[in-house]
């Protein structure tokens, strides 16, 4: 439309259409105005492809796994322009591949009340709920969307497996069903509806099911790993085989194929091929305790005793709770002579299984063959009774002298986490020959899932006023006073004065420059005593070097001998700094080991009111938290709005265990720095500890969300969706 009539337009139903001027003036006026608007939309196009070019680079940061970058620039865009949907979508993304699924349902609540017509919008947040078990409320998501989009099949498919995790296996069957309408290609529609079948004993579907999802795509190992579930769960030994064998072919790095493999070689009486598949599982995955286990089984059954003592031991190094795998090396010690060894592992299955009569008996054998005769009398006595009190209840268990294949029937097994002790001579498979996930340790960078990385979990510590800093957040918004711009605009010094809780450590170079500063300081103090900024810097750079006393004698002096409240506010702020990590050192070391510069007297010449305050003195007083928190009230005497005095006594109420109070600390600096990252951090640790677990997490998300990875390393360890999982992982 012509900008001209939009002009018009705004005229008549403004009601200037009767003030019409002259010719000339209205021209000169349309003129301007049309320069106005064209700039008007300049300007706006301008702010629109920025905002357009941001979220594409948080996408394109997404695509590369930088998921914590990908954040920070969906922040801007939604800082920006709030009204949009689609960047609080991409961060609930970006929050869910960190696992933070509270922080992803959050932003998936904002963006569907934006825009509640999108079906991905619900189908995506019935995803995050389902993951952490809130099956009810995902399947409504899901139901949502496919009112918007009844042809979705992204939508049927994650409710198939909702519905599998509910085991509703017949609403499974009919959802997969329903992708398969819509896209006969989609294979793992076939896969998944055919593990349903399965669970409904109908076995002639399950394997109908996974010839189609071979046929679809003969390239996914997956498909011919659960075809040979199947055949292996149908005693088709063969075929199961076969269809491994396919599975290895394509993928030949996975433990978790060789280990099925080995066990259906087993049930065929290959043992030669089964101890071969082990080796295998080991090769490729040295810690894995079951592989060593059923190889320590193995080599029994043909003899290898040592070999297999070797092989427990493994298993027991890595998982020292494994009191079956503890059961077979102590017989096996019986067998090669090692009786106090045998002993020892006994002893600690008799504890955990005081009711086993074969564990008693086996101790018997082993005292027997110390000549410890009594003791084994004893333990014989023990098995006897024990056996014949179990044939008196009936509780024998026939299965478990039982080997062989006896005609047609399979190999008795174990599920991996079976604990039964009569299981102890079973080989062990993975319940529903899943595969497990392995964690990863370590990251070399912030980028990928890292939550995974191993952090130590600490309150963030307090917050002090300083020139030298190491962020410890990701792309931060940088905390702004406007006292502090003020002094830094007067340049007194080299370097801006900034909040920061990670003051750079100084090494042997930085620590003689700080104290050539300081020495000429000193030197301008001499002839001007009263300029208190300049005093201000100096009692930084001693606080750098770690002159704590000197520090506090120069707050002391600032405190005691101006009226100027804006100094005041710092001197007494950075003081109660000093005094926390004063005392913090202090707590690092003994007395006698207390190093000399917190010992020593001032370096500073000054005197206050006539006293200078011995070291020892000033020691004692920075051991009292009543002092540290009597400066920071006296901050917020001077400005009731310094957030980071709030932030700072939040944590002296941690450390005094007066957690709501902490709490109550947390919130006000908030209130007054919405984008308080570690003012969050801690409220989340703290709501966590008061066992307050989705508010915990919720903070903590938010404290992700600004920029503090480690969060998201907390809430997988500690967070809401953990319980919720684990919950429903015990259903």
């Amino acid at each position: 439309m012509n900008p001209l009539n939009l002009l018009y337009l705004f005229n008549y139903n403004g009601g200037w259409i009767s003030m019409v001027p002259s010719t000339y003036f209205m021209r000169k006026v349309f003129h301007f105005l049309h320069i106005l608007f064209l700039l008007g939309v300049a300007s706006h196009t301008k702010a629109q492809i920025d905002t357009d070019r941001v979220l594409i680079t948080g996408r394109s940061a997404f695509y590369y796994e930088d998921y914590v970058l990908a954040i920070s620039y969906f922040n801007k865009v939604i800082r920006v322009k709030p009204y949009l949907a689609d960047p609080y979508y991409f961060r609930a993304f970006a929050k869910y591949s960190l696992e933070d699924l509270k922080g992803a349902e959050k932003d998936m609540d904002k963006a569907i009340s934006i825009n509640p017509f999108q079906a991905s919008f619900f189908r995506f947040r019935g995803d995050i709920r389902s993951k952490f078990g809130a099956y009810d409320e995902a399947l409504g998501d899901y139901a949502k969307g496919l009112e918007l989009s009844p042809q979705e099949e992204g939508i049927f498919f994650n409710r198939g497996l909702v519905y599998m995790n509910t085991k509703e296996y017949q609403k499974s069957v009919d959802d997969f069903t329903e992708v398969l309408k819509i896209d006969n290609a989609q294979y793992g529609a076939y896969i998944n509806r055919a593990i349903s079948k399965l669970q409904l004993k109908d076995t002639i579907g399950a394997v109908k099911d996974m010839d189609e999802a071979i046929e679809v795509n003969p390239l996914v190992a997956d498909a011919y790993r659960f075809s040979a579930i199947i055949y292996y769960e149908t005693n088709d030994f063969n075929k199961a085989l076969d269809r491994i064998n396919e599975a290895i072919e394509l993928n030949r790095n996975d433990a978790g194929y060789y280990m099925m493999r080995g066990v259906i070689r087993y049930q065929m009486d290959n043992l030669v091929g089964t101890m071969s598949d082990f080796d295998q599982v080991i090769e490729l995955d040295p810690k894995n305790t079951m592989a060593y286990a059923n190889r320590g089984i193995l080599r029994v059954e043909v003899g290898d005793v040592n070999n297999a003592i070797d092989d427990f031991s493994r298993v027991l190094a890595l998982n020292p709770s494994d009191l079956l795998t503890l059961f077979n090396r102590s017989l096996l010690y019986i067998r090669v002579g090692q009786y106090r060894e045998a002993i020892a592992d006994l002893n600690v299955i008799i504890d955990r299984y005081p009711d086993y009569p074969d564990a008693y008996m086996a101790r018997s054998q082993a005292y027997s063959g110390i000549n410890n005769n009594m003791a084994a009398g004893r333990d014989y006595n023990m098995a006897f009774k024990l056996e014949q009190d179990s044939r008196k209840k009936g509780e024998g268990n026939p299965d478990k002298k039982q080997s062989g294949n006896d005609g047609d029937k399979p190999k008795k097994t174990r599920g991996e986490k079976d604990d039964d002790i009569n299981n102890h001579d079973k080989i062990a498979v993975l319940d529903d020959f899943g595969i497990d996930e392995t964690e990863v340790e370590e990251i070399d960078n912030l980028r990928g899932k890292i939550q995974n990385r191993n952090i130590v979990i600490d309150l963030e510590t307090v917050y002090g006023l300083t020139f030298f800093s190491v962020d410890s957040l990701i792309n931060r918004t940088r905390y702004f006073k406007t006292d502090v711009t003020q002094f830094n605009q007067r340049k007194k010094f080299g370097r801006p004065l900034i909040f920061s809780n990670r003051e750079a450590e100084t090494d042997g170079s930085k620590s003689l420059e700080y104290f050539t500063t300081i020495k000429e300081i000193g030197a301008q103090l001499e002839q001007t005593p009263n300029d208190y900024e300049q005093r201000f810097i100096r009692a930084i750079l001693y606080g750098v070097v770690l002159n704590y006393t000197s520090a506090i004698a120069e707050y002391d002096f600032i405190i005691e001998n101006t009226e100027d409240k804006k100094i005041h506010l710092f001197a007494y702020f950075n003081r109660a700094y000093i005094r926390y990590k004063m005392l913090e050192m202090m707590q690092t070391f003994d007395d006698e080991e207390l190093p000399s510069n917190l010992l020593s007297k001032p370096l500073t010449s000054a005197v206050i009111k006539g006293k200078t305050p011995s070291g020892d003195e000033v020691i004692k007083q920075s051991l009292d938290y009543q002092l540290i928190e009597r400066d920071l009230q006296k901050v917020l005497e001077i400005d009731p709005e310094y957030e980071f005095a709030y932030y700072n006594l939040g944590i002296l109420q941690c450390i005094r265990k007066d957690y709501e109070g902490a709490i109550v600390y947390f919130e006000k600096a908030i209130a007054l720095n919405p984008f308080f990252a570690e003012a969050y951090f801690n409220r989340g640790l703290t709501r966590i500890y008061l066992k307050q677990d989705e508010l915990g997490t919720l903070d903590l998300s938010k404290a992700g969300e600004l920029g503090m990875y480690k969060a998201y390393n907390v809430i997988k360890r500690y967070g809401m969706q953990r319980e919720l999982k684990e919950e429903n992982e015990t259903k």
